[in-house]
This record gives C-alpha cells, structure tokens and sequence, in this order.
C-alpha cells in the first residue's frame, strides 16, 4: 500500500487559507474555518503530491504547514463528513467521526446520538418550562388569594357572606323562617362583637340567605382518607356547590364567602349533632346542621367558626374539644377565672372550669376572644 500523508497546520485566520482546504478537503467554508481555528493535523488521508500541493497553497497564505506521513493507515470516513477520516469514538454509541463531529462541550458524538441529545435537552427544557408554569400560577393563585383576605379584613366595607342551605329532607317553613330570623340575628352579633373592640366598625357583615336546595348525593366529607380519595372529593364537591349556585341565583353574585350548611335529620337518640370545616383563608365553609331544628344556636355559632376560619382564624380548643388557655377564652383575664361567661365562638363551649364545660343555649353566650379579634384584625 503506498504512503498516504496528512498536513499538519498551525492555527490561522486567513480566509484564503480557509477557502484552499475547503477545496482540498471537500468541506464547507465554515468547516474549513473551524478546522483551521487550532494547530491540528487535517483529518484527510492524502497521496504525497497531494499532501506537497496543499501544503505549497496553504504557505502562500501564511499558515506554517508541513505533510506528516501516515503509512499504512486507511482509516474509516466519517458518515457526516464523508470527505474525512474518522479518528474518535462517538462518546455514547462509539461509532467512529471525524473532528467536526462534536457535541456542545466539545465531545465526539455522531448526528444520531446529537440529535437524540438535543431532544432530551429540549424535552428536559419543556418539562422545566411546564414546571415553571405552574409554580408561577401556584405563586399568582397564592398570592391573589392573599390579597384578597387581605383586602377582607381591612374592615373597609361590610363583607357580603352567602349562607346556603342545602337539605335532606323537607325543610318546613317555621324552619326556613328560623333560619331567615337567624342569619339577621348572627349580624346584630357580629355587630356587638366587633363593637366591643372597634367602634368604627359598624356591622361588619351581611348575609344574604339562599335555598333550601336538595342535598341528594351531595357529600361533604371523603368516603376514604387517602390523598386521591380527597383531591377526588374536593373536585366533585366544588362542581356539585358550583350547581347549588346556579339554582340559588348565587353564581352572578361577588361574595366575600360562602358557608353551606347541610341540614340533616336529627340522629336516632334525638341529639343534635352540628359540625363545620374550612380551609383557613379561603372562601368557602361548610357546616352540618340539623333538619328539624328552629333553635339554631349551635348552628349559627358553627356558621360563625367557619367564616372566621375563612377569614384567618384558628381552633382555640384542645383534642377533648375544651378550651385551651389562654386562647379560647372570652374573658382570660376574669378573675376568678371560672366560669367563662360566654363560649369562645372558635371554640363553641362555655368553660365552667378547667377541662370542663357546657354548650351554649343562644348567641348570647357567645363571644369572641382577644385573641380571634386579633386574628380578625379586630384589634388595631
């Protein structure tokens, strides 16, 4: 096999240097360029006359060359650059390519395993991108939510809360009149509440009284406690109250919050069984009450807790559901300290003593506690 030779070259800017290997080598221009923007060796094997050709052209233009003898070696192509001699492994699938064949940081790697990064890498950004989406919102939707419950508790203006009634059963009308009596009751309540620790309050909020609607199917706690049973729940429970809504007139109406309470008939024994939830600064509550009942005492004392709940309010009882010191107390600094003379509305008992209490038999023992003020920004 006769000799095949090589040029070695040292780095050059000239654009006429650039354009003879181009011819030489059967590259592009920019190829060209790239070859010779470093001291190398030209990947191409050459007969000698070749090599001497190159070598004469390439001086006339400056470049310090010189042909290196590379006997014997015949050497693969480069499947990109067919006009070149293939030298390095493809760092992942180790077929051979040329100088040319880089990946970004200067890796030999082959068009196929390129490509195939460059789709990760763009698949990689789009996930990212997709992710930052959603953070962006989650931070947006957070925030906005803040404002708002910011905005609530200003004070500035009486704070519109729809109570929708929601039933099972035939709710009788002295019962939808007790209701309509009550919510008027709950803001003369409010009122004085909030009066006892700002004067310039006003009454603070006004209910607008919607239903009875039919509660058939409507559940408002997870069959199961798992995570997927819950985010399942919390769907269908916010399209279920989006349809109690719209058969309320309520769906046009802008309300500061909403509180559905759940009337259910009263359990075997006859006791009364009232219950509530509420995400803390939200805008949606839900109370269970009971169908029969024209007392409404517990029920609005639980119509209370959730709003407060929605307007930043926490639990002041212990896990026996007794009122913890000093936060669950009306008066906690009543000397001597029992009993209270009202329950603490984010409690719902009146303490007779340590540990031990009473629920209360109307709004008139109920109150609201420095600290719940405080929370309400009731207290400046």
């Amino acid at each position: 096999m006769a000799n095949l030779f090589r040029v070695q070259v040292a780095a050059s800017s000239s654009s006429g240097a650039a354009l003879v290997v181009a011819r030489a080598l059967q590259v592009s221009l920019e190829a060209a360029r790239q070859l010779l923007s470093e001291s190398r060796v030209l990947p191409r094997n050459l007969e000698e006359s070749e090599a001497r050709r190159l070598v004469a052209s390439l001086q006339q233009h400056g470049v310090v060359c010189e042909p290196v003898a590379v006997a014997g070696l015949g050497g693969s192509l480069c499947a990109a650059h067919p006009s070149l001699a293939s030298d390095s492994p493809c760092e992942d699938c180790r077929e051979l390519v040329c100088v040319l064949c880089k990946g970004p940081e200067g890796q030999p790697l082959c068009t196929r395993c390129a490509a195939r990064r460059s789709r990760r890498t763009r698949a990689k950004w789009l996930r990212v991108s997709v992710l930052l989406t959603v953070l962006v919102f989650i931070v947006y939707w957070g925030t906005s939510r803040q404002n708002i419950r910011e905005r609530r508790l200003t004070w500035e203006r009486p704070l519109n809360v729809a109570v929708v009634l929601l039933a099972r059963g035939e709710v009788k009308p002295e019962v939808h009149e007790a209701w309509r009596e009550g919510v008027g009751q709950l803001e003369e309540w409010l009122e004085r509440e909030a009066g006892r620790y700002r004067a310039d309050l006003g009454r603070p909020v006004r209910f607008v009284l919607a239903g009875p609607q039919p509660a058939a199917g409507l559940e408002l706690s997870p069959l199961e406690d798992s995570l997927v049973a819950r985010a399942r729940h919390a769907w269908s429970l916010s399209r279920a109250l989006s349809v109690v809504d719209e058969a309320a007139g309520l769906s046009s109406q802008r309300m500061d919050a909403r509180i559905y309470v759940l009337l259910e008939p009263a359990s075997e024994g006859g006791g009364r069984f009232v219950e509530g939830m509420a995400e803390a600064g939200g805008s949606v509550g839900l109370v269970r009450g009971v169908l029969e009942d024209t007392g409404l005492a517990l029920e609005l004392t639980a119509v209370a807790h959730e709003l407060f709940h929605c307007l930043g309010a926490a639990d002041a009882y212990d896990e026996q559901g007794h009122a913890r010191m000093p936060e669950g107390l009306v008066e906690p600094g009543r000397q001597p300290l029992y009993p209270q003379p009202a329950a603490e509305v984010m409690v719902g008992e009146v303490p007779l003593g340590e540990a031990q209490g009473r629920l209360p038999a109307s709004l008139e023992e109920v109150g609201v506690g420095p600290a719940t003020a405080a929370a309400l920004r009731w207290v400046l």
